[in-house]
């Protein structure tokens, strides 16, 4: 039986690529023999970099496939080229870097997809940034959705629309946490912050009157229940390879803002209400439409149920193991 072996960061590295591939991985052992393979170092320096290659080089096997899960593209200096397909999510971080680090960097992350069998990205938007960079034969490149967990499940809820909880998922810079505390200013609602707060942004949320309260480090579980309490979720994040709260927010039956800049357009698929993200008027003017409107959020929660069926487990496993199979031939 053809084998996949998956490559994961090490788990103190962060969740979000796990949790996806987890359910992709999930899927495919049905079909297909898998391994998972984690790395023993969650670091990014130069020594940990080289730990986890050879780590990774002494765990492959012969007549086996890998699957670099994400953010650790070097590995494909390691791994037998043509055995290995990458998934890519973002290279977000290499804009944000300058001079011989900058160089490293797209030698280590982005250079090194020239090697992969395949390479996948999770949204066109991360496909056209690594092509701006380097070329990549059309024939080994796909763009393959991430898929949304089974636990966020639809769960029909009476919508509060005397307050209304919002719940806003992450606090980072990009993720837009300021311009949504002052487009809230006067709006009679809850807003539920996933992310741990700075001592600036707890003292806007003061001054700016706007009742809330924060929780973090959550695991899927509690998180897919912050969705169930919601009566919408907020995301009109600045900048994202994919921008997963749209599509768990469509899953849950909630209503969706996000904003109107690719990939989080077209993941919404026309069923979210979309906002300018540098715009604190346009948002504003957005929470109260879906606050006023029933009508209005009525047809967005079940555009949603629609457009999150493009995102099935099912769905996308079928594709890498079309890949899979493919390669293996």
């Amino acid at each position: 039986m053809l084998g996949v072996n998956y490559y994961f960061r090490n788990i103190r590295a962060g969740y979000s690529i796990q949790t996806v591939f987890h359910t992709v991985a999930e899927r495919v052992g049905r079909t297909l023999s898998i391994r998972r393979t984690y790395l023993p170092s969650p670091f990014a320096g130069l020594p940990s970099i080289l730990r986890n290659g050879l780590y990774a080089l002494r765990r492959q096997r012969r007549g086996e496939l890998n699957h670099i899960t994400g953010d650790v593209h070097y590995l494909l200096w390691f791994l037998r080229g043509r055995r290995t397909v990458v998934t890519v999510h973002d290279i977000m971080y290499y804009h944000r870097l300058a001079g011989v680090k900058k160089r490293l960097w797209k030698w280590l992350y982005i250079s090194s997809l020239k090697r992969a069998a395949y390479v996948v990205f999770i949204s066109d938007f991360a496909r056209r940034q690594v092509l701006e960079q380097i070329w990549l034969p059309a024939e080994r490149v796909a763009v393959i959705p991430n898929p949304v967990d089974d636990r966020f499940r639809f769960c029909e809820k009476a919508f509060n629309d005397s307050c209304p909880v919002i719940l806003h998922v992450g606090t980072l810079g990009r993720k837009n946490l300021e311009r949504t505390v002052r487009a809230l200013e006067g709006i009679p609602c809850h807003l539920r912050v996933v992310g741990s707060l700075s001592a600036d942004m707890a003292r806007l949320l003061r001054e700016k009157r706007v009742n809330y309260s924060c929780a973090h480090d959550l695991d899927d579980g509690q998180m897919a229940e912050e969705y169930r309490r919601a009566d919408i979720v907020s995301f009109p994040s600045l900048s994202e390879g994919f921008g997963m709260p749209v599509i768990e927010g469509q899953a849950v039956g909630r209503v969706v803002v996000t904003s109107d800049l690719s990939p989080m357009r077209e993941v919404a698929g026309g069923a979210a209400a979309l906002v300018d993200p540098y715009s604190v008027d346009d948002m504003r003017r957005a929470y109260l439409r879906v606050i006023r409107d029933r009508d209005y959020r009525g047809a967005l929660v079940r555009k949603g149920r629609e457009n999150v069926r493009r995102y099935s487990p099912d769905a996308v496993a079928r594709q890498y193991v079309d890949i899979y199979r493919n390669l293996s031939e």
